[in-house]
């Protein structure tokens, strides 16, 4: 009967069910071996001394051995992670293995997937020792059966037993988002977020007679619209329709010759058509308008900083920080010399890129270097010895993977 269940058996059902499997255990065999590493970059420094050099990094629980930082670094960019990403698996690993010994051997028995283990740890960290102990236990026969809910109740708990100094009182909830880096074609932008009701009912109330008021001075879009408009009103201090008063905040927005029907706004990188700009000329919004800078332009100076002109075009050439994974934006980050200035490096087009602050200093002070081959494309070496090419795709390993074990 098993024989011929198992030729009435869905192939490509079966091999679904083998690659899962594989992959299960894949991820294990990552985190054993990312803490493979992590024994290896630990430090005794003082994570607390303040230095402009190398920090070293407590990225678990109290407990928890402390990281190389700009080893660190390197180890996010080997799993294709940024920095950020890196560091918080690394730290969810080290607080797995050091602190929650019950669920990471069930990690490894395949009783808790991997990203369920890594959930539970990352709500454990700010758990004193006994506290994270007491989570661990209670979990331990559960693994499978445990909802998030229950495990914020548990992690609230072991706080109110073990450590109740450190029990917060409700988080306040209140928030007001708004959506920049997917602005619309014709220039809008989402905004979302939580208001207490006495300020919502405010609010409310504003944009209800802001837009009526919109409506009697002859503006005809929808009502929805109006509202929008009597936001915007709001937030610059305007009356509705009241050309007279000052912005507060600039709109630069680039044209080029060779493309008459678009522009880009600098704010939020993305293209708005003519018909849209001229709509916010017609507003009481401050809009500068640029020729795009020609990125292919090469620009020299004597000086060791670079001009306005300058770093506007490696800003708008590289538009992030050029270390591989990073994507915070070039506009915050530092102009760095790849051949250092006061080795000859010039200030120029093909010898600045934007680093964030924390991967310039990965830079300056570890062994992180990096040639460019063409302004805009960067070639990184990691302390590892790895290499990263990071250009507009993104960033792409250089190293060969290793060959694929061969099926037994």
């Amino acid at each position: 009967m098993a024989a011929a269940t198992a030729q009435l058996a869905d192939p490509a059902l079966v091999a679904v069910r083998t690659h899962q499997a594989a992959t299960r255990r894949a991820e294990v065999a990552t985190l054993v071996s990312v803490l493979d590493w992590a024994r290896e970059h630990t430090t005794d420094d003082d994570p607390h001394t303040v230095t402009f050099g190398e920090r070293p990094l407590p990225l678990g629980g109290v407990g928890c051995p402390v990281v190389e930082e700009f080893a660190a670094y390197d180890l996010a960019a080997a799993m294709g992670m940024s920095t950020d990403a890196g560091l918080g698996y690394l730290g969810r690993a080290l607080e797995l293995r050091y602190r929650l010994p019950r669920l990471w051997a069930a990690v490894l028995d395949g009783r808790l997937p991997v990203w369920k283990a890594g959930r539970i740890a990352e709500s454990t960290m700010r758990l004193p020792v006994d506290g994270a102990a007491y989570v661990d236990a209670r979990l331990a026969q559960a693994v499978s059966s445990i909802t998030f809910t229950q495990l914020d109740r548990l992690v609230t708990e072991a706080l109110a037993r073990h450590a109740p100094q450190d029990v917060a009182p409700p988080a306040d909830e209140r928030y007001v988002a708004i959506d920049l880096t997917h602005a619309t074609l014709d220039g809008n932008a989402r905004l979302e977020g939580v208001l207490s009701v006495p300020d919502a009912m405010d609010l409310e109330d504003a944009l209800r007679t802001g837009a009526a008021t919109l409506a009697e001075a002859g503006c005809e879009e929808p009502l929805d619209v109006r509202r929008s408009i009597a936001l915007g009103d709001l937030a610059r201090g305007d009356q509705p329709l009241d050309l007279t008063s000052q912005p507060t905040r600039p709109l630069v927005v680039h044209l080029h010759q060779d493309s008459p029907d678009l522009g880009r706004s600098e704010t939020t990188r993305s293209p708005v058509t003519v018909e849209t700009i001229q709509t916010w000329c017609a507003t009481a919004t401050h809009v500068t308008i640029k020729q795009v800078i020609d990125l292919h332009d090469h620009v020299h100076v004597e000086a060791y900083e670079a001009p306005d002109r300058l770093r506007e075009q490696i800003e708008l050439r590289d538009l992030t920080c050029a270390f591989p994974h990073c994507r915070r934006p070039a506009t915050r980050c530092d102009l760095d010399h790849i051949t250092p200035h006061d080795l000859g490096g010039p200030t120029s087009t093909d010898n600045l890129a934007p680093l964030c602050r924390r991967h310039h200093r990965a830079k300056t002070h570890g062994r992180w270097r990096y040639t460019t081959t063409t302004p805009g494309t960067y070639h990184w070496t990691a302390p590892s010895g790895l290499t990263y090419r990071r250009d507009h795709h993104g960033t792409t390993p250089l190293d060969p993977p290793p060959a694929e074990p061969a099926e037994p």
